[in-house]
């Protein structure tokens, strides 16, 4: 009983996170287990309906496009347990009306049973049975690898954006700054749904005393304060600049749909390089 018991826990930490699951679909016609009891999920025993796991932290960055929805079809929205309360809903349904009525899935119970083991997926059920799983998101092949040949993106508009450090320094990033080093990382690490953050933070302070060119660290606007930002630069011992892009404006500029990431920037503000993975040259 307890290998069980570790078992399932072991299962609801590694489930949803950005990293990349194996999916244990059911079988069409499948059945699940009932674990809540409130209206929406209770509608899951009768007639269509469509279940639409998310993970909102993601929508922010990567908003998922949904499938035009069935008029005689129940569409249920789901939120995994992970690092949000009915605040956090509540903020994040009034951006986004389109995900009204999003729930938090509480301990990823019922994404479990149905086997559900990554976001945004889609649910179609009938009667309480499982009919198809569909992933909603961009399927990445296992095959990709992190370099400057096959994952660089077409060059944006040239931008010039001025931010200030948590010491009040000015940085600039555009056509006539000089070469950089920008890590992509968020001040609520280490909550589950930023997998490996802490390793990759500890990567970059390595990659920090190795450099030759500056190194920066950009941390994400959403549900984030100044003083967050501060603790995040204290709890992890930064020695390099530290700035909140508080209007997410670097994120869109240089198009980061994921956390922790790095980028390198040359003098012209080319991006020369960018992955998950540090830089091995700069």
């Amino acid at each position: 009983m307890k290998k069980k018991h570790i078992l399932v826990g072991l299962c609801t930490l590694l489930a949803f996170s950005n990293a990349s699951f194996a999916q244990n679909i059911p079988k069409q016609g499948g059945a699940f287990s009932m674990f809540k009891k409130d209206e929406a999920i209770s509608s899951l025993k009768h007639g269509k309906v469509e279940v639409i796991f998310i993970n909102l932290w993601d929508e922010y960055y990567t908003p998922t496009t949904l499938p035009p929805k069935q008029a005689d079809v129940t569409r249920v929205f789901l939120q995994p347990d992970i690092n949000v309360d009915n605040n956090v809903l509540n903020g994040f349904v009034e951006a986004y009306p389109q995900f009204s009525g999003l729930q938090i899935d509480k301990n990823q119970k019922l994404a479990l049973s149905l086997g559900v083991w990554q976001t945004p997926s889609q649910v179609i059920m009938n009667d309480g049975q499982v009919q198809q799983i569909n992933f909603l998101g961009k399927q990445s092949s296992p095959d990709t690898v992190v370099s400057h040949d096959n994952i660089l993106l077409d060059d944006k508009p040239d931008t010039d954006i001025t931010l200030k450090d948590t010491n009040g320094k000015a940085h600039h990033f555009g056509p006539s700054s000089n070469s950089q080093v920008l890590f992509f990382s968020d001040a609520l690490c280490p909550f589950q749904h930023l997998p490996k953050c802490e390793q990759k933070i500890n990567a970059n302070n390595q990659l920090v005393d190795l450099s030759e060119i500056p190194v920066k660290t950009i941390i994400k606007p959403f549900y984030i304060t100044a003083q967050d930002v501060t603790s995040y630069q204290q709890r992890f011992e930064l020695n390099h600049p530290v700035i909140l892009d508080a209007h997410n404006q670097l994120f869109q500029k240089y198009e980061i749909t994921s956390l922790p990431y790095w980028i390198v920037l040359n003098s012209d503000d080319k991006v020369i390089y960018r992955g998950e993975k540090p830089p091995k040259r700069l």
